[in-house]
């Protein structure tokens, strides 16, 4: 075998280990299809909202209670139910909905299978409805945004439809009825009043 190769000449020898090296690496990491091309851009915009740290399992146990900007922010929303307190949260959602939407339509199921995302979405829409219900519910029509103003409801409307489109209709259907029996003092009023004193009745046409 050694008196064949040494009749070789020595830059062909060089090619072809040259070319079997490429040939190897190709074989054993297939090129990204472009759904996984895109996941990793759209992962790698949201880290900083949706995903701990990936440190984090070098943090100590005292360290390790680790939340997210995500969680921090909506807990301040939450704890202030202010516009002030909420505005950075909302601004985080709109930048995440805006890196959803330059997803193709067919890469759809690869960012449903990311359970982040579709409790960011689910939790937010929660929130802005809560809002603008209140403690109890609204006293008109008219008083159901709460403190919520268009650009709030517009945000509602925007992870309405991002959340159909990855999820489905019947899971957002789902979602709302749960949630429309669950706000304060809903028990008591019939199915359709608490349609029309919730921000789930608002048009969304209006909010392009």
């Amino acid at each position: 075998m050694d008196k064949y190769l040494a009749m070789v000449p020595k830059n062909l020898l060089a090619f072809l280990a040259i070319a079997g090296g490429i040939l190897f690496i190709i074989l054993s990491q297939p090129p990204h299809t472009i759904c996984e091309s895109q996941m990793e851009v759209l992962k790698k915009s949201s880290t900083r909202f949706l995903f701990r740290n990936a440190k984090s399992r070098f943090l100590s146990i005292e360290q390790k209670m680790p939340t997210t900007l995500y969680e921090k922010l909506r807990d301040r929303c939450q704890s202030s139910n202010t516009p002030g307190g909420c505005y950075e949260y909302f601004q985080e959602l709109k930048k995440l909905l805006g890196d959803l939407s330059t997803m193709p339509a067919d890469c759809g199921p690869a960012v449903a299978s990311v359970k982040e995302y579709g409790i960011a979405l689910k939790e937010s829409a929660e929130d802005l409805v809560r809002l603008g219900w209140g403690e109890a519910p609204p006293a008109s029509y008219s008083n159901k945004f709460g403190w919520l103003d268009s650009a709030d409801i517009s945000l509602f409307c925007h992870i309405k439809d991002r959340f159909v489109v990855l999820f489905g209709e019947d899971d957002w259907n789902n979602f709302r009825e749960r949630m429309m029996r669950d706000l304060p003092g809903a028990k008591d009023l019939p199915r359709n009043q608490i349609w029309d004193l919730s921000i789930f009745s608002e048009n969304c046409a209006r909010y392009p």
